[in-house]
């Protein structure tokens, strides 16, 4: 038996090995696919995010080379190998996967896979580079709840050369505080003047009383204190499972069978006295053992 299981991994091994010596060819057809999506810092941003979260943990961290051990190894993005292939090679890829590469098709949209191109061509040295690893800025929010109109407004700044100015075009996270943490409800722009409304979506579920904790975030680009806005009646009242109601068996003692609730107290009654008996056992056990 074991000298089969050896057999079996040798051969699984030679299957790996023969696998990664073969070239990935992408068939012609798919070959001179355009990137519908523009090359621009929305689009690479947004690759980064589906990046981390669905491919950094086979290939691992950009240029860090710390990529899971598997046959074949996955490619860092920033290498040669990986840069020497076209943008619609890369797309061909993340589509269909092969071997210990899972296919995407179905659980990435198309232009979400593009978007993931655009990361991926971000480290290469044709392209213009649109992240580059800068230290985080410094920022400050300021955010108020309109309950009546049941929004969300938020002032952001950011500070250059010393001084706060006006944080444009940036997006900013709103959440409601759990207890297990905070659930994202949605996001928005600010715009020119560093100002954003965050319509409250109606379906949004607060406390017994309609009372929600709104949390207000940027994301890892700035540094600033995070905004918390407690006790916003903006959300719908939640739902609280009333544990006496009519019509349920246990509920009301009007709602149980007369035979049911004797026979209840008679099993509770037979088993304190049995407890009693037992004790009342020991007590004269104990005496007889002090003559």
């Amino acid at each position: 038996m074991k000298i089969r299981i050896q057999y079996i991994l040798i051969a699984l091994l030679m299957l790996g090995s023969s696998v990664s010596a073969q070239d990935w060819i992408v068939p012609d057809d798919q070959k001179n696919l355009a990137n519908p999506l523009p090359y621009n810092l929305d689009n690479v941003k947004k690759g980064k995010e589906l990046f981390l979260k669905n491919c950094k943990s086979c290939h691992g961290d950009p240029g860090k080379n710390n990529a899971l051990p598997l046959v074949p190894p996955p490619v860092d993005i920033t290498s040669e190998k990986m840069q020497k292939n076209t943008e619609s090679d890369i797309f061909y890829k993340i589509t269909n996967g092969r071997g210990t590469m899972p296919q995407f098709k179905a659980t990435i949209s198309d232009d979400d896979r593009w978007r993931i191109v655009n990361y991926i061509q971000n480290f290469n040295p044709a392209k213009q580079p649109l992240l580059v690893n800068a230290p985080a800025a410094k920022a400050k929010l300021l955010a108020s709840v309109n309950e009546q109109e049941r929004k969300v407004e938020v002032f952001a700044e950011y500070m250059v050369n010393g001084a706060f100015n006006r944080l444009p075009n940036t997006e900013i996270t709103i959440s409601a505080k759990k207890y297990f943490g905070n659930i994202q409800i949605g996001k928005v722009r600010s715009d020119e003047n560093g100002r954003a409304v965050f319509a409250i979506p109606e379906t949004l579920i607060g406390d017994e009383e309609g009372f929600v904790n709104i949390v207000v975030t940027l994301d890892d680009s700035y540094i600033a204190d995070v905004v918390t806005l407690d006790k916003a009646k903006v959300g719908q009242l939640k739902p609280v499972p009333k544990l006496i109601q009519k019509g349920i068996l246990w509920s009301t003692n009007d709602n149980i069978p007369i035979w049911l609730l004797l026979s209840y107290i008679g099993v509770t009654g037979a088993a304190w006295l049995t407890i009693g008996y037992i004790l009342f056992q020991l007590l004269k056990i104990r005496k007889l053992g002090k003559q």
